[in-house]
């Protein structure tokens, strides 16, 4: 192995390994038990922690490793503003909810969440048959079938939290905190050890198909798309509720720190 590649290797294992967040640990486990705190306090505590998540300062972008050692270095503002887009969608979808939840009181049950729980999992239900389409008309490629397994892995979590979400919030009258504190904990510790087994490979899967996808769209000059640029189009494909408003993924593609967002999509549980 040569320095180059000593490098890239050391750069790569650098930027891909998993660190444990207990800040967002605990912000988490706040949320999960807020239905113990009495007289709407609760309710009110839901915001409040998705607000100071808002207000933490960023994670610096990292370039692709893959960019890096081919001389590709530029701004990622595409990048940056998705990630940021992020973490206010999810503090006002946060809001939302709580208001919904407080507005659906005399309600049977809460359609906010219905709607939102049942349209998540609707859309990562057609991710997954995609994904499962892909996968079987390229079984001839063992890195490709190695990409879509992952992504279909976590796909497959994320339709099991938002079916478990949808089932929650479809029981007439409301689940009792007795069973509904209890599931929240025992999605809060599955999606923590998810995230802490499958992190790495999340990320440096994210890092090759960026870097192919890239290569698919200098080649072809922005006509045409490779299996790599598919597998990313139907990733950062919105469905739903937020159809029309997908991601604009050719951008993604050709900045240097596009793989950051190719990999929170891939993490989202």
């Amino acid at each position: 192995m040569n320095v180059e590649q000593d490098n890239f290797s050391a750069r790569l294992k650098e930027v891909s390994r998993y660190s444990f967040n207990m800040n967002s640990l605990v912000l988490d486990t706040a949320l999960a038990v807020s239905g113990l705190i009495p007289h709407g306090l609760g309710v009110a505590l839901a915001p409040l922690v998705s607000g100071y998540k808002v207000g933490q300062p960023a994670s610096a972008l990292v370039d692709n490793p893959y960019f890096t050692v081919q001389g590709v270095e530029r701004p990622s503002p595409k990048t940056k503003h998705l990630l940021q887009h992020r973490k206010v969608r999810n503090y006002v979808q946060t809001c939302v909810g709580t208001a919904a939840s407080i507005g659906c009181m005399a309600l049977p049950v809460n359609p906010y969440a219905l709607i939102r729980d049942g349209s998540s999992a609707g859309v990562s239900a057609v991710h997954l048959h995609r994904f499962a389409e892909m996968a079987r008309h390229c079984r001839q490629s063992k890195t490709l079938c190695q990409w879509l397994d992952l992504l279909k892995l976590m796909k497959t979590h994320k339709l099991f939290n938002r079916g478990v979400g949808f089932g929650l919030a479809a029981v007439p009258g409301g689940v009792s905190l007795a069973v509904s504190v209890p599931v929240k904990l025992c999605l809060l510790i599955k999606n923590t050890a998810v995230a802490a087994q499958e992190s790495v490979l999340c990320k440096v899967i994210a890092m090759e198909l960026h870097w192919r996808a890239y290569q698919e769209q200098s080649l072809l000059k922005g006509h045409g798309s490779g299996p790599a640029t598919a597998i990313i189009r139907e990733l950062m494909t919105r469905r739903g509720v937020m159809q029309g408003f997908s991601h604009n993924y050719p951008a993604l593609i050709q900045e240097p720190a596009g793989w950051n967002a190719f990999a929170a999509k891939i993490m989202d549980l």
